[in-house]
């Protein structure tokens, strides 16, 4: 008995055609992948820009410098508060305040700082801060009641801890631009801030001491020891939020920022992602999807640099 073998025949396909179906098939993923190792390469080169890690630096610095100039300048607070109730509890209702407030308006500034200007947040914030401290340096020379003066401290503290966090929150989201060369300025200039705050009161509180020892011994309340080196203090503080906004505002007007800030757009604009975070736009709705997307590329980011 014969048997039918005419089956039909199907010819096996050749290499190169499986392998231009599945370059089709991977298309997007590599034109992505090359998008993101430009945007990789090209954020390396520009993070490794002296003048972005120093500003960075100088922008960690003030991130700290409110809460370090509270607690530094409390010896100056209690001798103010001298003859009154609120000398003994002012320390604790000054930490608990501050802390308090610092993080109500942190988990505020974390959960907007997709819908904000980071830029025009940061600097605002900046701003707020060296006149806060600038009206401590204006309480050295106006001398109110011990009640007034020390519910005008805790408020001044509060609005400090809301500047500050928003400050944060805007540094951060900026640096993390750059790469991890920047976040590490900034890292470095929170913890070097808490050492010059400590020289710097050293310096101010032997000035005034030595001030005082050579002077008349009929001295006014305005040429104590405590006033005269938290004048000094507060002095070189706001001075150096105002450096601070300076430093920021130039930054945003390096070419270097320019540049990455374009080409971090183009990427998020052909892969729909978010950017009004960055620069001054209306935010858009970013999906479930996107996200995990954008993490994925910034691990990359992290791990290639």
């Amino acid at each position: 008995m014969s048997t039918n073998t005419t089956s039909a025949y199907h010819r096996v396909p050749s290499e190169p055609e499986v392998s231009r179906a599945s370059d089709e098939f991977r298309l997007g993923d590599s034109d992505e992948q090359e998008s993101t190792d430009e945007f990789i390469h090209r954020e390396a080169a520009l993070s490794t820009d002296s003048r972005v890690r120093w500003i960075h630096f100088i922008l960690g610095c003030a991130v700290l410098l409110p809460w370090n100039a509270m607690i530094t300048a409390i010896p100056y607070f209690v001798a103010r508060l001298n003859g009154s109730p609120f000398k003994s509890t002012f320390g604790s209702s000054l930490t608990t305040t501050f802390t308090v407030a610092n993080f109500v308006f942190l988990a505020h500034a974390t959960a907007t700082v997709k819908k904000a200007s980071n830029a025009r947040r940061g600097f605002v914030s900046i701003i707020c801060l060296a006149a806060l401290v600038g009206l401590l340096t204006l309480s050295t020379y106006v001398h109110v009641a011990a009640g007034l003066f020390f519910a005008f401290v805790l408020l001044n503290a509060i609005a400090q801890a809301a500047a500050g966090s928003y400050l944060q929150t805007a540094i951060v989201a900026v640096a993390s631009l750059f790469g991890p060369s920047a976040m590490q300025s900034v890292m470095s200039g929170q913890g070097a801030v808490g050492v010059a705050i400590s020289l710097v009161q050293a310096i101010s509180a032997y000035t005034s001491v030595h001030s005082q020892s050579s002077s008349e011994t009929d001295v006014t309340l305005t040429s104590e020891p405590e006033e005269r080196s938290a004048f000094m203090f507060f002095s070189i503080s706001t001075f150096f939020l105002l450096v601070s906004a300076g430093a920021q505002a130039w930054l945003f007007r390096l070419p270097a920022y320019k540049s990455i800030i374009g080409q971090f757009n183009h990427i998020s604009h052909e892969e729909g992602l978010e950017t009004s975070n960055l620069v001054p736009h209306a935010p858009t709705t970013v999906s479930a999807k996107d996200r995990r997307s954008q993490i994925i590329r910034v691990a990359k980011t992290n791990g290639h640099l």
